[in-house]
């Protein structure tokens, strides 16, 4: 399981879009983000790193918790 922090999440579009940043990476993986906390849960197999820097290119600080 990896855990971020993501910033400036807003809204439910900013959740679609970390997701689809974290589904770039890894078509399979499980998303979990909340908008209260900014903590963003991915099961995935994938490099951290590379969905960490998926989700800033989408334009979301983020670092790995």
């Amino acid at each position: 399981m990896i855990k971020l922090n993501v910033q400036e999440m807003s809204c439910g579009g900013c959740v679609k879009s970390v997701t689809e940043a974290v589904k770039s990476v890894d078509a399979s993986a499980e998303v979990d983000a909340s908008l209260e906390t900014g903590a963003v849960t991915v099961e995935s197999g994938a490099d951290p790193e590379a969905i960490r820097s998926a989700i800033e290119e989408a334009g979301f600080p983020a670092a790995l918790a």
